[in-house]
């Protein structure tokens, strides 16, 4: 019985329900000369109640019965307020709209008081999952074009131009002259291109969906220098703004927040500029601009598709204080319909500008995409670590081939620069030119013998010989004082890119009248797998411990007198996982029969040698390193690793082996080891490192066998993954554990603050601890600071001021102030660590 009430409730209150609220107002919106109105705003004054047309121009909006003013609203024409008296249960009503007379900026949506640019942006980014996704796989063609023009400054720029127009009239009134051939019009060619650079590229680009991408490059040709040049290569970076944030490795400090980020409307404000038409379909040009400043926001516009809200144009661009290179960076990005539905990249253009002492660098890349296959099968696991492929004749190509896949013409400027640099290359390629060269590079002069060094250089078999300047040949502050004595580079390369390097050294102590010296070779046999063989021996000062602290190089109880003989063998077994084998054998000696000077007794007191009879050392040193998903580039004679975003793993095994050679040691030592590099979102970079050792045998043992903690530098800020304030030094031959962290805010605090952040002052923080079992050592620091990056010529460094703040087990915690200074590295993307 209760099962039937209940029922008999449920169908009578959905009877009533429907029928107060099958009420609806029905009709088409037309314009002014009837055609129906897509997309039209129709709502209740004074109400959340409101829908919107179709693509017909239909609408049915539900109301209960009663008196009403419905509001019609559409981009580009007048709003309409129609009185309504619903009594029965349908009202049919069509309404028509008149164009506006106003600018499309001043109309709003009146139901929630905002520019109509909010809602498109929220549709798209409903949509931009389903936009995105509609492509699993594609197969295209792509051009790019890179160039870069230097430049001196404005007035240097007037002040030639002024004394050229002067030069031109003096031409002008000399008869004579005009007789002989104008080489100035040749010297401004050769200046012209030699203040271009210039690459051009062919490839086609494969695609899976979500973020698989490889590249076959089909031709390459170079004109200049192109370190300075952006995007190079498709998997450089990835501008996919239907992503919440654009990850571009080198070109700015953090993430970039896209104007279709989830929550962009907190970092961005939006405003419809104009609506226009395009093969039929409305597109919305919407104005991006950042609520507040900082290295995370793009300024710009970006065009939406209406119906689709997907992405028709962007061109953004991203402020100096967020850029690590650039002093302006540029994006411009079109997009084209394919299969009726689909919008994929057509163009990409980059602008870019730097400065350089007295010099301007300005550069454009454009990317072309065409010829699309989409939604292809690949064979499985095509998609793995190797993210391009380059022909082997891909550097040999004509310009009758690149005549005809160009698929825009070059430039005048462009096309004299190439014609010029191809004339000189052939010039330059003669066997008279190369020969002049080499006599010129090989007259050795001033600057050789007191700067630079003295080389001499066999272009025909590829050699290359080098001599250290008198500068080089003194070295003021090593063990005993002053030291001279001359060093020697040879180096070789071979046609498929394998090498031959030779260094050696020798020096004579002035105070002790001892001799030092070293010899090493490399050999670089496989550059497919990094298979390097290498041999060093010599007698010289080696630091048992080099921990990159300023107080460790000027321990002396850090030093100890060696004659040695390295083997080496380093080689890539498969993708990222490295093995490198050494054999070391070593004679060490103490260096207390040594005079020494009195220069670094201000920096450590009591500053004495270790004091410890001769012995002999066989060892040898394993390290395995796994880089996992470790991403490269093929080229025709070399692999070309690119990183990963994955933790690299590394064992170290160490062996002392005794009798050997005489050897008074017997070790066995493990550690393994887990770093790892991660983003977190726009709050910067964090690299985190965790290692562990123990000693396996110990029955016969050295000071430098033992795994050592050095003591750290009181005012000099060590390198972040390493004790700050350890005041003693450690050694164990038993268990210990060291964790390092460091984070990068990247700005993330810092950009809040307007005249901070025009400083580029970024702050940066991180936490060490080291156990050691046995000494029940702990020790544990922290330290936050702050550090402001500066470029010297195109080269970025930064300074740091840090407070640190840390104790162990054996000392009281204590705060102090320290500093640093360091360098980015742009071959491996990152600051030095």
């Amino acid at each position: 019985m209760n099962i039937l009430k209940i029922t008999f409730l449920f169908i009578f209150i959905n009877f009533v329900t429907s029928d107060i609220f099958s009420q609806a107002i029905r009709g088409i919106v037309y314009d002014s000369e009837n055609v129906p109105v897509p997309y039209a705003h129709v709502y209740v004054k004074n109400s959340g109640s409101g829908t919107i047309t179709d693509e017909k121009g239909q609408f049915n909006l539900p109301l209960q019965q009663g008196n009403y003013e419905i509001i019609i609203s559409s981009l580009g024409y007048n709003t309409v307020t129609v009185p309504i008296i619903l009594y029965s249960k349908e009202l049919k009503k069509n309404i028509t709209l008149e164009t506006s007379t106003l600018e499309l900026e001043q109309v709003v949506i009146k139901a929630n008081r905002k520019d109509p640019a909010y809602e498109i942006i929220q549709n798209a980014i409903k949509a931009k999952r389903e936009n995105y996704k509609q492509i699993t796989s594609s197969k295209c063609d792509v051009y790019i074009k890179a160039k870069e023009i230097i430049s001196e400054k404005e007035k240097k720029k007037r002040e030639k131009l002024a004394e050229q127009e002067k030069l031109e009239k003096q031409q002008k009134d000399n008869e004579n002259e005009l007789k002989e051939p104008d080489l100035r019009a040749v010297n401004q060619d050769i200046k012209m291109a030699s203040n271009m650079n210039l690459v051009e590229i062919k490839l086609e680009r494969l695609f899976q969906y979500p973020n698989n991408i490889k590249e076959l490059r089909q031709a390459y040709d170079c004109y200049g220098d192109k370190e300075g040049l952006f995007f190079l290569s498709t998997t450089e970076a990835d501008f996919n703004f239907y992503q919440n944030l654009i990850y571009v490795e080198g070109l700015n400090n953090t993430p970039m927040i896209s104007p279709l980020n989830a929550t962009s409307i907190l970092s961005y404000k939006f405003k419809l500029e104009q609506s226009y038409y395009e093969n039929g379909k409305q597109v919305f040009h919407i104005k991006v601009s950042p609520r507040k400043q900082g290295n995370a926001t793009m300024e710009g516009y970006i065009d939406i598709i209406d119906s689709s809200f997907a992405i028709r144009k962007v061109d953004l661009s991203i402020e100096k204080g967020g850029l690590m290179f650039y002093d302006f960076f540029r994006i411009r990005q079109e997009y084209i319909l394919v299969n009726d539905s689909i919008w994929v990249e057509s163009r990409q253009e980059f602008d870019y500008k730097t400065k350089s002492g007295k010099r301007d660098f300005t550069g454009n890349t454009v990317a072309k995409y065409d010829n699309y296959s989409l939604n292809i099968e690949f064979p499985k696991r095509y998609f793995k670590n190797e993210l391009s492929v380059t022909e082997k004749d891909a550097y040999k190509k004509d310009s009758t081939y690149w005549d005809e896949v160009r698929p825009e013409p070059l430039s005048s400027d462009e096309r004299r620069v190439i014609f010029i640099k191809d004339s000189i290359e052939a010039a330059h390629n003669t066997k008279e030119y190369l020969d002049s060269l080499d006599r010129k590079y090989n007259k050795i002069t001033f600057g050789d013998i007191f700067l630079w060094g003295i080389g001499y250089y066999n272009r025909e078999k590829k050699r290359h010989l080098w001599f250290g300047s008198i500068p080089s040949l003194i070295n003021p502050f090593s063990i005993g004082g002053l030291r001279v004595g001359p060093n020697f580079l040879y180096f070789k390369r071979f046609e498929n890119d394998k090498t031959f390097d030779l260094f050696a050294y020798t020096q004579v102590g002035i105070r002790n009248k001892d001799i030092k010296g070293s010899i090493k070779a490399n050999c670089l046999y496989n550059p497919f797998k990094q298979s390097v063989m290498s041999v060093k021996t010599g007698k010289s000062f080696s630091v048992v411990q080099p921990n990159e602290s300023f107080i460790g190089y000027m321990d002396r109880a850090n030093y100890v007198e060696s004659i040695y003989l390295i083997l080496e063998h380093s080689h890539e077994l498969i993708n990222g996982l490295y093995l490198d084998i050494s054999f070391s054998m070593r004679q060490n000696s103490p260096i207390n029969k040594y005079q020494f000077g009195d220069l670094n007794q201000d920096f450590i007191d009591n500053n004495q040698p270790r004091t410890f009879t001769t012995y002999q050392l066989f060892e040898t040193d394993i390290f395995i390193d796994y880089v996992l998903f470790q991403k490269y580039m093929t080229e025709p004679t070399r692999k070309v690793i690119l990183g990963s975003n994955w933790p690299t793993i590394t064992l170290n095994y160490k062996k002392g082996i005794p009798t050997i050679f005489g050897s008074d040691i017997n070790y066995d030592f493990l550690e393994a080891s887990v770093k790892q590099e991660f983003r977190i979102s726009t709050l910067g970079t964090s690299i985190i490192k965790v290692s562990s050792g123990k000693y396996l045998n110990t029955s016969s043992m050295k000071y430098e066998t033992y795994k050592i903690f050095p003591r750290s530098d009181k005012w000099f800020f060590s390198t972040p993954m390493q004790n700050q304030l350890q005041d003693t030094t450690y050694i164990t031959d038993d268990w210990y554990i060291e964790a390092h962290y460091v984070h990068s805010f990247n700005g993330a605090i810092t950009n809040n603050i307007p005249f901070i952040r025009r400083l580029k002052i970024y702050e940066t923080g991180g936490i060490n601890y080291t156990w050691i079992k046995q000494a029940n050592f702990h020790y544990i620091d922290f330290y936050f600071g702050f550090e402001r990056s500066f470029r010297i010529q195109r080269q970025l460094f930064k300074i740091g001021f840090f407070f640190v703040f840390g104790g162990s087990t054996n000392q009281f915690a204590r705060p102090t102030i320290q500093f640093s200074i360091n360098h980015y590295d742009k071959s491996d993307g990152s600051w030095d660590k």
